[in-house]
């Protein structure tokens, strides 16, 4: 797990230069914010970001040859996945909580009611789609490296886009994500499982497809 760790720090240390990024971000988020959108849809747009940012650290990884960097800190390939994993997580977890606080100022502003409930499934829906996202992407990531993999990794994007849309279009679906939407302890619960899931079996097979390549 220490080793993990270090590969977790290396990629924060070598991500500082994109901080700028974040910026942009930043930005939406309170355009949305000030046209009153929810908190759900804020934490669905932090998460977006993020797993958007995913492919910086391989693009930076495989320009500069970083794995002679992992090597020099004496960890194995499963650790630089771990690590890989974490720094992702961490990233997500950290923007999303940034993404919360500027909603509490919204709220403060228009002098609204908090909900924690809400707070808590926006958490929710914005973990599933970050992890069904990531999920697809790092595996082919650590398989076929940034160059090769980064046309495949648009699919997790298109796919959650399209999960999203279609039942807008189609009555029957419609129907259906209200009933669910009326059951929002079972959604946050549920999407908080699946996408802990999502990641744990995204991880296992990173590793896989990771030993293979090397």
């Amino acid at each position: 797990m220490r080793a993990s760790m270090k590969v977790a720090k290396l990629d924060f240390f070598t991500m500082k230069s994109q901080l700028f990024s974040y910026l942009s971000l930043a930005a939406i988020v309170l355009m949305f914010g000030f046209m009153g959108s929810s908190v759900t849809v804020l934490c669905i747009t932090g998460a977006w970001f993020v797993a958007l940012q995913a492919s910086s650290i391989f693009a930076i990884q495989e320009k500069n040859n970083l794995d002679h960097l992992y090597g020099s800190v004496s960890v194995g390939l499963n650790d630089i996945v771990l690590g890989r994993y974490i720094f992702m997580y961490v990233n997500y977890l950290i923007t999303v909580l940034a993404v919360i606080a500027l909603y509490f100022g919204f709220a403060f502003y228009r002098n609204a009611a908090i909900s924690i409930q809400d707070i808590m499934f926006g958490f929710s829906l914005s973990f599933l789609a970050f992890s069904a996202i990531t999920g697809i992407q790092m595996p082919l990531y650590f398989k076929m490296g940034y160059t090769k993999a980064k046309m495949w990794s648009l699919i997790p994007f298109v796919a959650v886009m399209a999960f999203v849309l279609i039942p807008s279009f189609v009555s029957a679906l419609s129907g259906i994500v209200k009933s669910l939407l009326s059951h929002t302890i079972v959604l946050t619960i549920g999407g908080i499982a699946v996408g802990s899931m999502i990641q744990f079996i995204s991880y296992r097979i990173a590793v896989v497809l990771y030993l293979k390549r090397k």
